[in-house]
């Protein structure tokens, strides 16, 4: 906090920190159109990757507590996800990703979708956020998922199998008692995922780093390139804020 009202420079650092210019770091950051862009990012594609994630999370957590054989398998499945270091997981799937060689790409071919055939996901910002969202998804739904499920298996029977007498269909029951139910956990987790979606680094700077002008930079990233390729720690200081 003390950096961003600072203009610290490289040479600065021996000192501590460069001279106090007030709040000029937060002007450049709502000026500048990269750094602008970057927070607008932050924002949109967070608030997607958290829709997205509570929404898949939730779905394999109701498919889980149906108790169907096989079940314990998935999920094992479901946590593998998780497991994998976000580095490592951001290089799998850009090669999946590739427009070259790529899994997806293939698959989407021989679908009957001609138009990927060699497409390349990362030479725009939207397409890479497609793949991006793909990849943020798939690792931070487990969690997700999981406490969901523990929650599902604490509701009473009784309120459900009430529901589902008095002529409450599925998405009734669904809508009207559990999600009630499950409101505080939800609400928790929203939060988690929203922390950890607007915070994400690993995955766009592994994955958008052929974009061009940097137009899919996050916040994070933005600040690390500010503070750690520019040594502009002041400005970067001022966006991580």
């Amino acid at each position: 906090i003390w950096l961003s009202f600072t203009d610290t420079r490289l040479g600065d650092l021996i000192q501590g920190s460069g001279p106090w210019i007030g709040l000029d770091n937060f002007k450049e950051v709502f000026t500048d159109e990269h750094l602008r862009t970057s927070l607008i990012n932050t924002v949109v594609f967070g608030t997607a990757c958290v829709i997205g994630t509570m929404v898949f999370g939730f779905a394999v957590a109701l498919l889980l507590n149906q108790r169907l054989k096989g079940n314990l398998f998935f999920s094992i499945a479901v946590l593998l996800p998780w497991a994998v270091p976000s580095l490592a997981a951001s290089a799998i799937w850009k090669w999946l990703f590739d427009d070259s060689y790529g899994f997806v790409n293939w698959a989407l071919v021989e679908l009957g979708f001609s138009q990927f055939k060699d497409y390349a996901w990362f030479a725009s910002r939207n397409s890479a956020y497609v793949s991006i969202f793909v990849t943020v998804v798939w690792q931070s739904f487990p969690f997700i998922a999981l406490s969901l499920l523990a929650g599902l298996q604490t509701l009473p029977k009784e309120t459900l199998h009430a529901a589902a007498v008095d002529g409450a269909n599925a998405w009734q029951r669904f809508r009207l008692v559990t999600l009630p139910l499950l409101r505080p956990i939800v609400a928790v987790l929203v939060v988690f995922s929203t922390i950890w979606d607007f915070k994400i680094f690993d995955q766009i700077y592994v994955m958008a780093a052929g974009v061009p002008d940097r137009a899919a930079d996050t916040a994070a990233v933005a600040s690390y390139r500010e503070g750690f390729a520019l040594s502009n720690y002041g400005v970067a200081a001022a966006v991580a804020v």
